[in-house]
């Protein structure tokens, strides 16, 4: 993951990372999930926090595993090849304002929806 030194460039990443998960939508789930990574780095990256960035890294083969499994076990490009699009951008817009409140909501409802279609299984 790339430091971020100051808010600007990790804003500007955020942007460009959700393009490059949109565009990836088009491809399989496996791309599709390095698109998603890749923005929850800038995520993290615009976080300004190194221990959060360190473990975020540490975490990554272990997530980027989990996320193909659970796309491919609940099928959730199916029908929508880029799962999450309207909230990813939410997240993003909530970032480029500076409103961490809303960027947490966002968050916390995406891991609720998801936890609950895994309980459903």
């Amino acid at each position: 993951m790339r430091p971020c030194g100051n808010a600007r460039p990790c804003l500007g990443r955020c942007a460009g990372d959700q393009r490059g998960r949109r565009a990836a939508a088009a491809g399989d789930d496996a791309a599709f999930v390095d698109a998603d990574i890749a923005l929850h780095a800038a995520v993290v990256g615009a976080a300004h926090n190194p221990v959060l960035a360190d473990l975020f890294v540490e975490f990554t083969p272990a997530l980027r595993k989990g996320l193909i499994d659970m796309l491919d076990i609940l099928g959730l490009r199916t029908h929508e090849p880029n799962h999450a699009d309207e909230a990813h951008e939410a997240l993003v817009r909530a970032i480029e304002r500076g409103d961490a409140d809303t960027a947490s909501s966002i968050l916390q409802a995406e891991l609720e929806q998801t936890f609950a279609r895994l309980h459903r299984l």
